[in-house]
């Protein structure tokens, strides 16, 4: 199970890093000026410098990603734990580590302890909780 997760990042970030090269302009050529970092270092001049700048950054990005879906999981998954949210559709969305609570609940007790949950997931920087109560007149609200 570990190899098959290892695996599965190690392709998410070789097609991040594809995918980010295919629509990569020189922006060196376009705005007259040095990539980012490239001035600093000697030995980071020309295509050399930019590539490894795009490898950096599309390494953050596609890491980033990766952190993100595996808090969307672990909310998830300590979802269908829990007594009172495991029947519910709730959707969890999580980027650069704030999550994300839409769908319906039962009443203010779940839509807390749905917070609750995902506050204690590591990774989780903020909770949005747009979370509603079924047969609410207020379906609207939220609690940020």
């Amino acid at each position: 199970m570990n190899g098959t997760r290892i695996a599965t990042i190690a392709f998410a970030a070789g097609l991040a890093l594809f995918a980010a090269g295919c629509d990569r302009t020189n922006e060196a050529t376009e705005n007259g000026a040095a990539d980012v970092g490239q001035a600093d270092t000697p030995a980071s001049s020309g295509a050399a410098g930019s590539v490894g700048t795009t490898l950096r950054d599309t390494a953050d990005r596609a890491g980033q990603a990766i952190d993100d879906a595996a808090v969307t999981t672990a909310v998830k998954g300590k979802y269908l734990a829990d007594d009172t949210l495991k029947g519910l559709d709730i959707s969890v969305d999580t980027e650069r580590g704030t999550v994300t609570l839409t769908g319906a609940v039962q009443d203010d007790a779940a839509k807390q302890r749905a917070t609750e949950i995902a506050q204690g997931v590591e990774g989780v920087v903020n909770v949005d909780n747009r979370l509603t109560i079924q047969g609410s007149d207020d379906q609207a609200s939220t609690d940020r």
